[in-house]
């Protein structure tokens, strides 16, 4: 009885050294600079996107369209995207929020953070955005304000200052009140 009762601890501190020599105990999240491009999207689906968008300018397919140009590293054609779109489409929170991140990702910072305090006061004072808006909206200003207290303009020129300021408005703590 012993015996056995020895050999499974040994077995169990094996494994547990296993695992946290091979897979660790948490996942790393994904990148904040990412420079790959979606594998869902092709250079077939950007140009029905793009279609989309062109005949029928909604806020669906214009945020679409912004999104899969930001996934692929391409803020410049993003923000032309959403500057070319009516009026009508550019004031929905959804598009505003595409719009910030395209500026941040193009080195304003500031402006970004601008837009982004802007769909928040929409949606919170509002209250006509989803919940997952309104999360998303507050996380976006708390990581643009900390860049900005860092003097960060482009994300690029200093990615470790970046991710620093992500991490430090990551451990902030947020409450939205929603009814």
């Amino acid at each position: 009885m012993r015996f056995g009762l020895l050999i499974s601890n040994g077995l169990v501190l094996g494994a547990i050294c296993w695992m946290a020599t091979l897979g660790g105990t948490e996942q790393r999240a994904a990148g904040l600079l990412s420079q790959k491009a979606l594998p869902g999207v092709t250079p077939a689906n950007i140009q029905q996107l793009e279609s989309a968008a062109a005949v029928a300018p909604s806020a669906h397919t214009v945020a679409e369209l912004a999104n899969a140009y930001l996934d692929r590293s391409q803020p410049g054609l993003a923000t032309a995207v959403l500057e070319k779109a009516p009026r009508t489409v550019r004031d929905r929170p959804e598009v505003a929020q595409l719009y910030a991140r395209a500026l941040f990702h193009r080195g304003h910072a500031r402006e970004a953070l601008a837009v982004a305090r802007e769909v928040n006061e929409v949606c919170i004072d509002g209250n006509t955005c989803a919940p997952w808006l309104v999360a998303k909206t507050v996380r976006q200003v708390a990581f643009f304000e900390q860049v900005v207290a860092a003097g960060i303009d482009d994300p690029h020129a200093d990615p470790s200052a970046t991710v620093a300021a992500y991490e430090r408005s990551a451990h902030e703590v947020r409450l939205v009140a929603m009814r």
